[in-house]
């Protein structure tokens, strides 16, 4: 009986060990920048080198190496009272609970922790010789292992009352109830390291005490085990700033892939040996049949069982994550956008029997080149031709959209792009699809037009795409950090006072544009008509606060007011020094300063910049976003202290 509860005991220490472990990765890699999970790590480091020394001593074949092993573990034991002790002294904390005397507490349980150690490690106070006899081996108790017991039952006592008086301090019913679990959890480190063999074998005898401790070992650490993972699912949520199904999903889904797969893979490992004698195998034939067919089913199971584990963690939230999901495997990115126009380019050559081909897209007044297909030089040659939105003009004026009849220009066949919702009297136009012509009219049958039709009308499905997919993501950019913000309150409890809670309650009550997510998109509007119009005139960011402070300055105009405003934010962009169009400093200061103040062509400012036109429109969003976060800080900053700010005003664009 002893021989089957010490190989039970083994397993059930093996599984401990990886679940410890795990646990410790997880923490450090997620939460570790968190003061109650930094203690929860030493904890469960404490934890960890306890079951780890309870697994080498079964295999160890002397008593000096079970003396080293022993006093190894004793390390952990020792430290164990006083890292729980500061754990529960970070957990109270975090209801803003004033520790004082506790601090010293945790400061003399630490001195004691590590004197405990020092003895285990070195002396024999605590623990004196080894008593080796398998399967059980233990240091027989010192002189002061009855006042450490005493030590460890009391600092215990007192770091689990810590918690319960965390739990009294939660004004919430999700916070109460986490806060239960934890302290639920919590009695996992103070049964699970105790040494039970050293006290029964002082009580009752060596030899008798064996079978009841190994019994009391298998299940105390089967109840240490759901504790832990109840401990660790609180601690989860601490510093965290994603949303709490965000953390049970990972959580989840990292217990899933990781422990459980390894804990399989131990036990298949333990059991080799049986399966070995009732098969007549050799080892490594059952070794690598096992462990392959756990390590496969297991993320085949993983995989079929993915959504029953998405209705379990999601539960209401079920159709909102679906949606994310599909957008996330629908999005046409930039290398997605190129794959596909390549590929219809191709299959419209095929079908032209054309050397080369060319799409792009309408961005503002320009045609930016999107894919091209031909040579390097074939591409020079579309990049040097100038007049491709003439041409366009004239395409549209003279092919009817029903026949889709291409127009011949400089040596190319055109096809103005326009989007599906579209009709013949107005269209909106998004792209241009261009061909090398060997002739001046292609010579198609019927099944090859529908052909043409067919590329044309994907393409257009593409370009369209991919405008609203360039739209959606900046104002995702701009929103994304509101949602980190809105996270980091939501995981926050404010203990604030009368006066410093009346400002937000102000915000709320009268809410800023810049918490908007369209405010980068209202930037870009006001600085496409910064001399005058109605995006100017009538966009929402006049009701932004330091608009309103300027509008004296302004003569009581408020379109003024707001062109005073973005002149003191471009003010702020600008770099020190003289203005230098080739320094990469000046880079986002000069596009939009030649742009919407100066109001030049696309076309002279990517020359004047020395880039390409396709850059400079990637760079001026850039430029846009960073001149809205400067609005956005003048805003958070006006409602402290007007900031002294430098103003110019320009009654008149230049010439």
């Amino acid at each position: 009986m002893t021989a089957w509860l010490n190989f039970v005991n083994v397993l059930v220490s093996s599984a401990l060990v990886i679940l410890t472990f795990a646990l410790l990765a997880y923490t450090l890699t997620y939460n570790f920048r968190n003061p109650v999970a930094r203690r929860f790590a030493l904890l469960l480091a404490c934890l960890m080198v306890v079951f780890a020394s309870d697994v080498a001593l079964d295999s160890v074949a002397s008593a000096a190496s079970a003396n080293r092993w022993l006093r190894l573990q004793w390390l952990g034991i020792a430290t164990a009272p006083a890292a729980a002790y500061l754990f529960s002294l970070s957990v109270l904390a975090t209801t803003n609970y004033r520790l004082r005397r506790r601090r010293w507490l945790g400061l003399a349980a630490g001195l004691l922790s590590a004197a405990s150690a020092l003895d285990a490690l070195f002396g024999s106070a605590i623990v004196g010789q080894v008593f080796f006899q398998r399967p059980l081996s233990y240091l027989e108790g010192g002189p002061l292992f009855w006042p450490f017991a005493f030590y460890y039952g009391l600092t215990s006592g007192l770091a689990w009352a810590n918690i319960s008086k965390a739990r009294q301090r939660c004004l919430t019913a999700s916070t109460r109830a986490r806060m239960a679990y934890l302290q639920t959890g919590f009695v996992a480190p103070a049964i699970a390291i105790f040494p039970y063999l050293i006290a029964f074998a002082l009580l009752f005898g060596p030899r008798e005490s064996g079978w009841l401790v190994l019994l009391v070992s298998i299940l105390g650490n089967v109840a240490v085990g759901f504790l832990l993972l109840l401990m660790s699912y609180t601690v989860a949520y601490f510093g965290v700033v994603t949303p709490d199904r965000v953390v049970r999903y990972r959580l989840l889904r990292f217990f899933m892939r990781g422990p459980v797969v390894a804990i399989l893979v131990i036990l298949a490992i333990q059991t080799t040996p049986s399966l070995e004698r009732w098969l007549g195998l050799p080892r490594n034939v059952i070794l690598f049949s096992v462990l392959t067919g756990v390590i496969v089913l297991s993320q085949l199971l993983l995989s079929v069982t993915k959504s029953a584990v998405d209705r379990l963690i999601y539960r209401e939230d079920r159709e909102e994550i679906a949606w994310l999901r599909e957008l996330d495997r629908r999005m046409l990115a930039t290398t997605d956008l190129r794959q596909l126009l390549e590929n219809n380019l191709a299959a419209l050559c095929e079908l032209l029997r054309a050397p080369s081909a060319f799409a792009a897209a309408v961005v503002g007044p320009d045609l930016i080149l999107e894919a091209t297909l031909g040579s390097e030089t074939e591409r020079n040659q579309i990049l040097a031709i100038q007049d491709w939105s003439d041409a366009l003009g004239q395409a549209l004026r003279s092919a009817p959209q029903e026949t889709r009849l291409p127009l011949f220009h400089r040596g190319y066949w055109l096809w103005p792009l326009t989007e599906a919702a579209s009709t013949e009297n107005s269209q909106h136009v998004i792209g241009l699809l261009g061909a090398q012509a060997h002739s001046q009219t292609p010579l198609l049958n019927g099944g090859e037009v529908e052909a043409v039709e067919t590329i044309l009308g994907r393409t257009a499905q593409a370009l369209t795409d991919r405008k609203l997919q360039q739209s959606m993501l900046a104002n995702l950019r701009y929103l994304i950090p509101d949602l980190e913000r809105i996270q980091q309150l939501r995981g926050k409890v404010p203990y604030a006072t009368a006066d410093s809670a009346r400002e937000p309650l102000l915000m709320l009550l009268d809410p800023s544009p810049i918490h908007s997510p369209e405010f980068e998109a209202w930037v870009k509007d006001a600085l496409s008509h910064y001399w005058g119009g109605p995006k100017l005139t009538q966009s929402p960011l006049i009701r932004l606060r330091v608009v309103g402070e300027t509008i004296q300055q302004a003569g009581d105009d408020p379109s003024r007011a707001l062109r005073l405003v973005i002149g003191q934010a471009l003010e702020r962009l600008r770099p020190e020094g003289k203005q230098n169009f080739t320094a990469p400093e000046w880079l986002l200061y000069n596009i939009l300063e030649l742009r919407f103040v100066q109001g030049r062509k696309i076309r002279e400012i990517a020359d004047r910049l020395a880039i390409s036109e396709s850059d400079l429109y990637r760079k001026q969003r850039v430029a846009i976003g960073q001149l809205a976060r400067i609005l956005s800080d003048m805003e958070q900053s006006n409602a402290a202290e007007p900031p002294a700010l430098k103003v110019h005003e320009v009654d008149a664009p230049p010439c």
